[in-house]
């Protein structure tokens, strides 16, 4: 039986195939059975299939998972309850995360300084979007940023934030661009509120 379903899947035009699904999710029976089967399944399909995406739609489709799941479950607020060792799960809005933070903090788990300097830079590209936005400056926006930190100081030590623009068709100088962003990046609270040394670097390009 397995096999002849797999046999017939095969040979079915993914149109069809979508179609089918999109019945079958607003079904009686899917409302019985997908809360059963979703902890299983999809788990298995991200790790299996969510590279072989092309980036554009996988962005969008983490940016959609997110957010409907804080549209849900926004009432629970933001907060962290301590594992062991250096574990802790995050809470964002009923976004769970499973984070490894300190000494014991690994690349392949988000750790809470890695949520600290993401909100820093989306914060950074906001104040400085807003900023070529109200001034009809077209271009893109994009924030990194690296933490300098001190186990020993037990502080943050520096910052350092790329602001990252490309401008399109603007007929202000570089040296006036330049102006204008770090200005716009003043306008971000967080990076106010910093008391460690702040470097902050943009990288201007320019298509005409």
């Amino acid at each position: 039986m397995k096999e002849m379903m797999c046999e017939m899947m095969k040979n079915m035009k993914p149109e069809f195939m979508i179609e089918m699904m999109d019945e079958m999710i607003n079904s009686d029976m899917a409302e019985k059975f997908a809360p059963k089967m979703m902890p299983k399944m999809m788990p298995k399909c991200l790790n299996n299939f969510l590279s072989k995406i092309p980036e554009k739609e996988r962005e969008e489709l983490i940016k959609k998972i997110v957010d409907i799941i804080t549209s849900k479950y926004y009432n629970e607020g933001i907060d962290a309850k301590y594992v062991k060792g250096f574990e802790t799960d995050i809470n964002i809005k009923g976004l769970k995360i499973a984070s490894k933070g300190g000494k014991g903090s690994v690349g392949d788990k988000i750790n809470p300084m890695d949520l600290f300097l993401s909100g820093l830079c989306g914060c950074i590209s906001i104040a400085v979007g807003k900023t070529l936005e109200d001034l009809n400056i077209k271009g893109e926006v994009k924030v990194n940023g690296t933490v300098k930190k001190s186990f020993e100081k037990g502080c943050i030590e520096q910052v350092v934030l790329n602001i990252n623009v490309e401008v399109n068709n603007c007929n202000k100088s570089e040296e006036e661009l330049r102006e204008i962003i770090l200005e716009g990046s003043k306008k971000c609270l967080i990076s106010n509120s910093l008391k460690c040394e702040l470097i902050k670097n943009v990288i201007l390009k320019r298509n005409i």
